[in-house]
């Protein structure tokens, strides 16, 4: 593919909507430009299964039979005060290195906007450093950043994941000696905490779908969120590539908070993400269920590297099972920030767009983040 590129000129790529003999050739460019294999199953599950639209939203770039560039959008329902909103999350931003610096993204997104975006009130998105500048000559705006906690069960994860990336001198020390030493410590922290003995958790591999969605309904935050209705509910978490487990806490047989949590193994790493806890509104959750729940979770991925949460939740929960923010020292010497960013449609105006633009007014989850 190498030798077309000197040789090509913007008239020779076509950009045009995604058709379903595309897939294959999307997955082939994935893997190409990522460096990480998906399969059929995964595609289907995150562009076709998405309960919000018919069909596949994606713009891509074509060349001479080939796919070299694609610009995915995952629809969402965003909550809004008392309004719900169709919204998009631009995905998964792939260009073919040989096919680089010729404009493609910006035909893309150009594309994207007449074709997809213009339709809809706001577009979310988190991108890296190196996609953020693009972005902002398309009118987006940067909310802030987004801090999760973690609890790093294997510190050797932080050289291992990423081979380029060169930390400091120290930092990279501790990263490879100091994970016995900090399995040491969390088990003393584990040993510390008790669940309080009138919470029981129980767990599931499917989705318990009406009693997260109740759950949900019984403290709904009064913030930006995501909306957790059941059709939500029975997409985001059937990636075929985590194993998935839900944690419902009960009290005097009554559910009162659920935790649905996904393990993905890759070559450098196994990693458990948080996905969703409900209630969303913190206020309406004992601390003492939370903490049930966050032992069940703890005790059950013993075996991962690390374990991801969001950072405004219970903190002080989160703290005596050892996750820290990753804005903070040691994680901010190795972690890699998240941005969170948004374009506002033209007719939303007033003071849902000052709402949009404040961080303040944002509840983000991990479910919500670009996590494949």
């Amino acid at each position: 593919m190498g030798g077309t590129y000197e040789q090509s000129t913007a008239e020779a790529y076509e950009v045009r909507p995604y058709r379903p003999n595309d897939r294959d050739r999307f997955l082939s460019l994935y893997e190409a430009v990522w460096d990480r294999r998906k399969d059929v199953d995964w595609f289907e599950w995150r562009f076709e299964a998405n309960p919000y639209r018919e069909g596949v939203q994606m713009v891509v770039v074509e060349q001479d039979s080939e796919l070299v560039a694609a610009e995915p959008l995952l629809p969402f329902r965003l909550r809004v005060g008392e309004t719900s909103q169709d919204v998009y999350q631009p995905v998964d931003w792939i260009v073919h290195p040989d096919h680089r610096h010729q404009g493609l993204f910006t035909r893309m997104t150009e594309d994207a906007l007449d074709r997809y975006l213009s339709e809809v009130p706001l577009v979310f998105n988190f991108p890296n450093e190196l996609l953020l500048p693009g972005l902002t000559k398309f009118d987006w705006q940067t909310v802030g950043p987004v801090v999760c906690r973690y609890r790093v069960q294997n510190s050797r994860v932080f050289v291992d994941r990423d081979k380029s990336k060169q930390l400091p001198a120290t930092a990279s020390m501790v990263a490879r000696r100091g994970t016995p030493v900090i399995r040491a410590g969390l088990g003393i922290l584990d040993r510390l905490t008790t669940a309080p003995d009138d919470i029981t958790v129980t767990r599931s591999e499917d989705v318990p779908v009406d009693t997260v969605y109740e759950l949900y309904q019984s403290g709904r935050p009064d913030c930006v969120h995501i909306l957790r209705d059941r059709p939500f509910l029975q997409w985001r978490f059937a990636n075929p590539n985590w194993e998935t487990t839900s944690y419902v806490a009960t009290r005097k047989g009554e559910p009162v908070a659920s935790i649905i949590a996904g393990t993905e193994t890759m070559e450098h790493c196994r990693l458990t993400y948080l996905l969703d806890i409900q209630p969303m509104a913190p206020q309406t959750v004992r601390p003492a269920t939370v903490e049930a729940l966050l032992a069940a979770v703890v005790d059950d991925a013993s075996e991962s590297d690390l374990i991801r949460a969001p950072s405004g939740y219970h903190p002080a929960v989160f703290r005596r099972y050892g996750f820290y923010r990753d804005d903070t020292f040691p994680l901010s010497l190795v972690s890699t920030r998240t941005t969170h960013a948004i374009r506002i449609g033209a007719s939303t105006t007033g003071e849902t767009r000052a709402t949009l633009t404040d961080p303040e007014a944002w509840q983000l989850t991990i479910a919500d983040l670009d996590i494949e």
